[in-house]
């Protein structure tokens, strides 16, 4: 029995990895998972406990010891109430379809859901994650102590068949308690040096390298698709003025309201990206060059209407240039740099027409567009 129980906790741990690999993206305390993640979750967590049945120790032709109530206390310790629930109601589904519609495999199917009910319930205590998970186990352990003695005849061999397992369930516990923290820091620190990639330190918006590859993934997604592409070039006016006059404090808490108020009027599927010290470029994805030059003007009259507070009772204001290109209507583009290009050739030409405005590339005329 230790050698099949043994075998069943390796089988699990195991699956235990591959799930760390596949949740990369719902890091326990960083992002919250959504609900079709949580199902999904407790469908896979139910499977990895139908699978645990394969593995399981005949105690006689009816009854079956193994591991399986790990894969409801796992999913529920760190998903909650919902998993729990579908993980347990697979499992005892599992129970009846791999070993025939009996009285016993009845009475054991009703007690994998009541254990994903309890779970469930469970999940919410606020306390250690390791001391739930052992309150799940122990209390899972009880329900399984519950179906023995109902299919067991011999009270004796109940109490022998369950010691084993409750130890090892324990003990296993334990393991894949510190297993499953390993990898969920593991998956933080990940995110963290992702994040850190691909995002400005100082304004939190995508940074230079990480809107070169938007820029490019965007651009292959338009020439594919024959959609419109649009580039804002954006650049503060005079900022070597304010850091000069206020300190470089000032200008990195300018830069920061900057972004702010670059997020708030755009639209919610445009990119938003710090690409210099104080350059900023927009991605703005199927509008006309009409519809990108009133996103333009839209946004160079909100920076020039706000009040930038530095924190220190300053009040400053200040003003942006905007260069504006779309592809294919102001440039047959043949690669993202051509289409990114255009745009800064807008924006000095918008400093150089006195700053505080916007320019966009002329359109193409249909023939030529047609013959590029």
């Amino acid at each position: 029995m230790i050698n099949i129980l043994f075998t069943n906790f390796c089988v699990f741990v195991t699956f235990i990895y591959v799930s760390g690999l596949l949740s990369q993206k719902y890091v326990v305390g960083v992002q919250s998972p959504s609900f079709i993640v949580k199902i999904n979750a407790g469908l896979l967590f139910g499977i990895y406990g139908i699978i645990l049945m394969y593995y399981s120790y005949p105690i006689n032709p009816l009854l079956f010891a193994d591991l399986r109530h790990l894969a409801i206390v796992v999913i529920a310790s760190y998903m909650g109430w919902l998993p729990s629930l579908i993980a347990g109601i697979l499992v005892a589904a599992g129970r009846l379809l791999l070993f025939g519609l009996t009285d016993s495999s009845a009475i054991a199917a009703e007690g994998m859901f009541l254990i994903g009910i309890l779970c469930g319930l469970i999940s919410s205590f606020r306390c250690n994650r390791l001391i739930k998970m052992m309150i799940m186990n122990v209390t899972g352990m009880l329900v399984i102590l519950v179906v023995m003695m109902i299919n067991l005849k011999s009270q004796g061999s109940v109490f022998e068949f369950f010691l084993t397992q409750l130890i090892i369930s324990v003990l296993g516990t334990l393991v894949i308690y510190a297993l499953t923290e390993y990898i969920n820091t593991s998956n933080k620190l990940f995110l963290q040096m992702k994040k850190n990639s691909e995002t400005d330190y100082l304004t939190n918006l995508n940074n230079l390298r990480q809107f070169e590859q938007l820029l490019s993934e965007r651009f292959l997604e338009a020439h594919h698709f024959n959609e419109r592409l649009g580039v804002l070039a954006v650049d503060i006016d005079h900022f070597k003025k304010i850091n000069d006059t206020y300190g470089h404090a000032v200008g990195d808490a300018v830069l920061q309201q900057l972004s702010r108020v670059l997020k708030d009027h755009t639209r919610s599927f445009c990119e938003v990206s710090r690409t210099g010290g104080e350059e900023f470029s927009i991605l703005v994805p199927e509008a006309s060059p009409a519809e990108v030059s009133l996103l333009a003007e839209k946004i160079r009259a909100a920076v020039e209407g706000h009040s930038f507070d530095p924190g220190d009772g300053t009040r400053l204001k200040i003003t942006v240039s905007i260069g504006a290109a779309v592809h294919p209507d102001t440039i047959q583009a043949s690669d993202a740099g051509d289409l990114l290009k255009q745009a800064d050739r807008e924006l000095y030409r918008a400093k150089n027409g006195g700053r505080n405005r916007i320019c966009t590339a002329a359109t193409l005329s249909r023939h030529t567009r047609l013959n590029a």
